[in-house]
């Protein structure tokens, strides 16, 4: 199958088309409430639809879903290091922005905070870093990056996601040695390669991950296919997402995220989506995302639309927007952004060496607890090892 590629001129045909549907949306409405798969333009449509309120979208999203309490999986991130060679201009992981306090930490540091990740009940967690120019630290970080994948899956961790950036075939050779494979050369264990576009659109890429070839960001159609890399190495679960604040054009962020959905469906792809929103970061004047309608909305329209892709929402979120949302999506992920940040009880949320700002501080035992409480079932989160280690 080749490789997914933007088409910018299908791409506008079906923008324009979904904003004169926009106009008149109660044809889609009652389809949508029928059941029926609505197509990419008319999804697009409904979001932007000024005369179709957010709560009736939320309320399709939750009839997709199946019946009963929140069925919710769960995963906290584990920063290695906040050192990056990308220019990305509204992360304060930045390799230019001097007001960070970088920290790395070693090998000894990340098995401890697996282990502590573990004893606290969770199951399933993110690696990442920051992102590399061709050279010796990259291929180091690949080569730890492995080893702590390893390590996590010797450990009982049940989901590993990779957050690294975009690789090379001979990248993934080394990130997957030693990782167990089916007859057929399939990675065995759900191993989720993640690499968000953060926006789709060209010009809006360019204009916040810079276009200096040697920063290893600025590629924008090698981290457009790296989920077709990974998908070559025999990994089979994958993470696009939208930093949605980037581009003013969410209809058309949305339409882009959906082609590139299809496209890895078709490559038999299991399909997480991140939708995180700008924040605060060290050193970076970009703050605003979209609204909480505006988020709520395009969570609700993936959700019903498209409810084989598991939609994934962070603590970067407020904890009543997490309430409003929990319903319709699949996946909620709490944790810190800093580099090696938790500890027995709780963990570390310094803005100052952080790659952007968490809006919920509580323990994820906390955060999870709350929907446990209230009938959820939370995959990848063990209730009765997190109390015993209360």
């Amino acid at each position: 199958m080749d490789e997914f590629r933007i088409e910018p001129g299908a791409l506008s045909a079906r923008r324009a088309q979904a904003g004169a549907l926009a106009e008149s949306p109660e044809p889609l409405l009652a389809r949508a409430r029928a059941g029926e798969r609505l197509s990419d333009a008319e999804l697009a449509a409904l979001l932007l639809a000024p005369s179709v309120a957010t709560d009736t979208l939320l309320d399709l999203a939750r009839a997709a879903r199946p019946a009963g309490a929140p069925r919710l999986e769960t995963f906290s991130p584990l920063y290695m290091t906040n050192e990056c060679d990308a220019e990305c201009l509204m992360c304060g992981m930045r390799g230019t922005n001097g007001a960070l306090v970088r920290e790395t930490a070693d090998d000894a540091s990340v098995a401890e905070q697996l282990a502590i990740l573990r004893r606290r009940g969770m199951r399933g967690v993110a690696l990442l870093t920051g992102e590399y120019r061709h050279g010796p630290q990259r291929d180091a970080i690949i080569r730890r990056v492995a080893g702590a994948l390893r390590t996590a899956l010797a450990a009982g961790f049940r989901h590993v996601l990779i957050n690294i950036g975009s690789l090379e075939a001979a990248d993934y050779d080394v990130l997957l040695a030693g990782v167990p494979r089916t007859p057929d050369g399939r990675v065995d264990p759900r191993v989720t390669m993640c690499t968000f576009q953060e926006a789709y659109d060209p010009e809006a890429y360019a204009r916040f991950m810079g276009t200096n070839g040697a920063n290893p960001r600025s590629d924008y159609a090698r981290r457009l296919t790296n989920f077709d890399r990974a998908a070559d190495a025999g990994m089979w679960s994958v993470n696009p997402g939208v930093l949605l604040g980037l581009n003013d054009d969410l209809a058309s962020e949305l339409l882009a995220l959906l082609a590139h959905v299809a496209h890895l469906r078709a490559r038999g792809l299991d399909v997480y989506i991140s939708l995180p929103r700008l924040r605060k970061a060290s050193g970076a004047p970009y703050t605003r995302g979209v609204s909480d309608d505006e988020l709520a909305r395009i969570v609700a329209v993936l959700g019903f639309g498209r409810p084989e892709a598991k939609v994934v929402i962070s603590t970067r979120e407020a904890p009543e927007v997490q309430r409003r949302l929990v319903p319709v999506i699949a996946v909620l992920t709490p944790g810190s952004p800093g580099v090696a940040p938790y500890t027995e009880r709780g963990a570390r949320f310094d803005l100052e060496a952080s790659q952007f700002e968490v809006l919920d501080h509580r323990p994820f035992e906390a955060i999870l607890g709350e929907f446990l409480d209230a009938g959820a079932v939370i995959e990848c989160f063990d209730a009765g090892a997190a109390a015993s280690a209360g």
